[in-house]
């Protein structure tokens, strides 16, 4: 992977981006768009390579969203980042259908661990970030968790973040 031309994603599981939407669908269709938006801006200066953490949420959508683009934009790779061998086994039905799919058509894969351990979630996301030139995603300004985490972490590494922020349920244009 060419770190100039390699992005990874982050955002927040479907609870918590509902909730940061202010269960607004309409704030959450924008938020996708301005996902896509970013993805697409992301392909027309050059980058190549996308970096999944296969996560419930904006993570598939993302990488989803790649997986259609690569029929116009053949030279995309997507590659799943998984915590762990067994990553996604326990969830429900629909998204464990999603994550296989991804999983099938992913340029490649990288299995960080042989099983679930605290903090393999956030050495994922750490992963993500040291491979990958921009961070690209949805976040609830300020929050904690995993987003917030790869957030602070991103920034602390000097990379470009290109974030739709929520905030009292609309999509910036940040």
């Amino acid at each position: 992977m060419d770190l100039k031309t390699t992005v990874c994603f982050t955002g927040h599981r479907p609870d918590k981006l509902w909730e940061a939407c202010g269960r607004d669908p309409a704030a959450l269709y924008e938020a996708r768009h301005q996902l896509q938006q970013r993805i697409l801006r992301a392909v027309d200066e050059g980058y190549t390579t996308f970096l999944c953490g296969m996560a419930q949420g904006v993570d598939i959508w993302a990488g989803e969203m790649v997986l259609s683009l690569q029929e116009v934009f053949p030279e995309l790779r997507l590659v799943a980042v998984m915590p762990f061998r067994g990553h996604g086994e326990g969830w429900p039905r629909e998204w464990k259908a999603r994550l296989r799919r991804l999983r099938r058509f992913c340029s490649e894969e990288v299995v960080l661990s042989g099983g679930y351990y605290k903090g393999c979630f956030l050495a994922r996301d750490r992963y993500m970030v040291d491979h990958a030139a921009r961070v690209i995603g949805i976040w609830q300004e300020g929050s904690d968790g995993g987003t917030g985490y790869t957030v602070r972490y991103a920034q602390g590494k000097n990379r470009e973040l290109d974030l739709v922020l929520l905030a009292g349920g609309a999509a910036s244009l940040s």
